[in-house]
């Protein structure tokens, strides 16, 4: 059983994240809105998946952690990659990208180019994709000796929230980025660094 404190203390970061970007003014544009939808909707995968920690409903915590780190890299290439042409395709749901393809864009720009992301996606893309689409890793954690049931272990739970809290981290920064606030983007990725020795861009 995730003990209560890291509970509490993850919780605690969804609500420091949000008050550091509460307020901050976006520029009045569809790239810039479109990747901040991008960060608002990974940011709330962060916080659900607290909420379904809570509830032991940790098939579908497991699941939610590909759409928030897609949704996160989406939002980047949004803002930082994406032309104009794509910009409007994407609107009507019409772009088509390799999400590989869509990393490799990002990681060319000064700031990605450690290799961050792909090497995430290289660790744990395959996985990520299993738990989110009902594969195997999904399916045998819900066989015990004795019955159909939920059985996950605690070091995956709390590998899955300090993972989810990296990437609330880094959705939030970038939403800071967007308002122009460097001060507060580059505090948040030095606080993700002491806290979890995540080297974050």
């Amino acid at each position: 059983m995730i003990d209560e404190a890291s509970l509490n203390a993850a919780e605690s970061l969804v609500k420091r994240l949000a008050l550091k970007i509460e307020g901050l003014e976006l520029p009045a544009s569809d790239r810039s809105r479109l990747a901040a939808a991008c960060f608002h909707q990974a940011l709330e995968h962060h916080e659900a998946i607290l909420v379904l920690v809570r509830r032991r409903l940790f098939g579908s915590v497991m699941a939610l952690v590909r759409p928030m780190f897609e949704t996160y890299i989406r939002g980047i290439w949004l803002n930082l990659c994406a032309s104009d042409a794509d910009l409007l395709k994407f609107q009507k749901g019409k772009l088509k990208r390799e999400f590989a393809a869509i990393i490799t864009d990002i990681e060319s720009h000064e700031g990605y180019s450690v290799g961050v992301l792909s090497h995430v996606k290289k660790t744990s893309w395959r996985g990520m994709n299993d738990y989110t689409h009902g594969g195997a890793r999904q399916v045998i954690r819900r066989i015990t000796p004795d019955s159909i049931a939920s059985a996950y272990s605690d070091d995956e739970i709390r590998e899955v929230l300090e993972f989810a809290g990296a990437v609330g981290y880094w959705a939030t920064s970038e939403v800071a980025f967007l308002a122009k606030r460097e001060d507060i983007a580059t505090a948040l990725l030095e606080e993700l660094k002491a806290d979890q020795g995540i080297h974050a861009k």
